[in-house]
C-alpha cells in the first residue's frame, strides 16, 4: 500500500518541486490548501504518513505553518518537513538566541530585554556601534546600526511606546528590544547549508550603505575555506538537523553563527545551484563537487532518504 503524503500549496511553488519526487518515492501525494476549512479539516481527520509545508516568513502563512507542523509531529506522530524541532526556530531571532546559548554554539554576543528600565541601564554602558534586531524579519529588514546612547534610548522608547513597524505589519516589535554585538572587518558573511555530510555555500558581500550582506543580492562564489566547513559542519551534527541553513561571520580569528533558517532562499535563486558543493570524504576531508541536480531538489531527495532509512 502507497504511504500518503499531506503536501500543502505553498505560496512560493516549492509544492510544485516537491509532489513528483513524492510520487517517485511511491507516496499518494494528496495536495492541501490549509487556508480553507475544508482543508484542514481534511488534514486532522484522515489518514497521512508525511507532511509537507515550507512556509516561509510572512506571518500569514508562517503561524498557521508552525501551529499544523506542532500538530502533524507532536500529536499526529507524523514525519514532517520541515519538522518542529527546526520550524519552531524559523524566524525568530530571539528563540534561536536561546537556543544558541544552551548549547553553546558561538554567535554574537547578544542582549535580549523585555523591561524598558532594564534596556535603559544597559544603553548606559553599551559598547557603540550596536547592532539591533526586531525577532522575526529577513533580507536584513528590522535590523539597523545604533551609533550611540541617544539613538539607541529612542529606539528603546519607541518599543516600548507605540512598537516598531517591521516588514510585515502584523509583526509590529513591541515590548522588547533584541541588541546584538557589532563585528567590525567583516565585508560580509557566508551562507552555508549542510546537509547530511554536503554542504553548500557562498559568500555575500556587504549592502553599500549598509553593514549588513542579508538582502545584498552580491554573491561571491569562491572557495569557501575549511575551518569555516569544519566548524558549520560540527555545530550541525551537534544540534543534530537534517538540513539547516547558516550565516556566520568572524569575530576576531573565531567563526561564530549569526542567524540560522531551515527554509531558506526562493525557487528563482540560482546561486543555490551556482554555488560550491562540498561533501565529506570517509576519510574526513571535504571535495568539491559539481551537480546540475538542482539544490532543493537535492535537499528534499535527502530528507526522504533519511525518513526511508529510519522505517
Amino acid at each position: 500500500m502507497k504511504k500518503k503524503a499531506a503536501l500543502v500549496k505553498d505560496k512560493n511553488g516549492f509544492w510544485e518541486l516537491y509532489k513528483p519526487i513524492l510520487e517517485q518515492h511511491d507516496y499518494d501525494v494528496q495536495l492541501l490548501n490549509l487556508f480553507t476549512d475544508f482543508d484542514q479539516k481534511k488534514m486532522l481527520e484522515s489518514q497521512w504518513d508525511v507532511f509537507i509545508w515550507r512556509a516561509k516568513h510572512n506571518p500569514k502563512e508562517r503561524n498557521p505553518a508552525k501551529r499544523l507542523i506542532y500538530f502533524a509531529e507532536s500529536i499526529l506522530k507524523l514525519k514532517s518537513y520541515p519538522d518542529w524541532k527546526t520550524f519552531n526556530l524559523f524566524d525568530d531571532k530571539i528563540a534561536q538566541h536561546y537556543f544558541f546559548y544552551n548549547k553553546q554554539i558561538p554567535c554574537p554576543e547578544t542582549f535580549v530585554f523585555y523591561n524598558k528600565e532594564d534596556a535603559i541601564e544597559f544603553s548606559e554602558t553599551a559598547q557603540y556601534p550596536i547592532i539591533f534586531k526586531a525577532a522575526t524579519g529577513a533580507g536584513s529588514s528590522n535590523v539597523g546600526l545604533l551609533k550611540n546612547k541617544r539613538e539607541t534610548q529612542r529606539h528603546i522608547k519607541r518599543a516600548f511606546g507605540k512598537g516598531i513597524n517591521t516588514f510585515f505589519e502584523s509583526d509590529l516589535q513591541k515590548d522588547y528590544v533584541y541588541f546584538q554585538k557589532f563585528l567590525e572587518g567583516n565585508q560580509g558573511d557566508f551562507r552555508l547549508v549542510c546537509f547530511g555530510e554536503r554542504i553548500d555555500g557562498f559568500f555575500r558581500n556587504n549592502r553599500k550603505n549598509k553593514p549588513f550582506a542579508s538582502g545584498s543580492y552580491d554573491f561571491d562564489l569562491k572557495e569557501l575555506p575549511e575551518d569555516l566547513l569544519n566548524f558549520v559542519d560540527g555545530v550541525n551534527k551537534k544540534l543534530g538537523f537534517d538540513v539547516m541553513s547558516y550565516d556566520l561571520l568572524k569575530d576576531g580569528v573565531n567563526w561564530v553563527i549569526t542567524e540560522m533558517s531551515v527554509v531558506y532562499g526562493d525557487l528563482k535563486d540560482e546561486v543555490y545551484n551556482n554555488c560550491l558543493k562540498y561533501n565529506r570524504t570517509s576519510s574526513g576531508t571535504w571535495q568539491k563537487f559539481s551537480s546540475e541536480e538542482n539544490h532543493h531538489v537535492s535537499v528534499f531527495k535527502h530528507i526522504l532518504n533519511k525518513w526511508e532509512s529510519n522505517d
